[in-house]
């Protein structure tokens, strides 16, 4: 697992007029916290996070360099939530949970349909029902996505959660629940009308 160094500060004040304060300075606030862990509130560089968002994933695990009052402490983290401005769409604050690397958590994770199903020679529709999936594992057994091959689905063949298996991750949704599907083409109503008109002309 890559790491990902965080700098981070305990911030001395709250509220919004330190928040903005705070973004004046060229710093995000921010809100760490977890089972177990005391919320603080803290900052880091705006520079030090627009340098970290082009290598990180969505579920990358972070090393925080949290400086409390000059003391330094190292913390797993993950970004839980972030706050973007509406009209220029800016970061304004960032909320980061606190893990621990030897217990399980519970965490969404994509799905990635893989290769063409044979069902589109037949002019079948891929329909995929879930983007996403939920997991349990250890923080660094967190699958950056989990690829689902669609190669062999004919029409009327489905994937359901209980086909996925990967070491050490567990699903955690409903094990019958549909991922994708193929589904047949959709009925030309109009062309069935005019076969069925010329074949009771053909009758009559």
């Amino acid at each position: 697992m890559e790491d990902f160094l965080v700098k981070a500060e305990v911030r001395k004040g709250r509220g919004k007029s330190n928040a903005k304060s705070s973004r004046r300075a060229g710093f995000i606030p921010c809100v760490l916290y977890g089972r177990g862990v005391e919320s603080l509130g803290i900052t880091i560089s705006s520079k030090d996070w627009q340098r970290l968002r082009k290598n990180i994933k969505r579920n990358s695990i972070l090393k925080m360099e949290l400086d409390n009052d000059g003391n330094i402490e190292q913390r797993p983290v993950m970004i839980k939530d972030i706050q973007r401005g509406i009209v220029k769409n800016e970061i304004l604050h960032i909320d980061f949970i606190q893990v621990s690397m030897q217990r399980k958590i519970e965490i969404e994770v994509p799905i990635s349909l893989v290769g063409e199903a044979k069902g589109l020679i037949k002019n079948g529709i891929v329909d995929q029902h879930l983007r996403t999936i939920m997991v349990e594992c250890l923080p660094s057994e967190i699958p950056e996505k989990i690829d689902i091959d669609i190669t062999n689905l004919d029409i009327g063949d489905t994937v359901h959660a209980s086909e996925i298996s990967i070491p050490g991750v567990k699903v955690i949704e409903r094990l019958d629940v549909a991922i994708v599907t193929v589904v047949p083409p959709p009925v030309d109503e109009e062309k069935i009308s005019e076969t069925e008109t010329a074949e009771e002309k053909k009758e009559a």
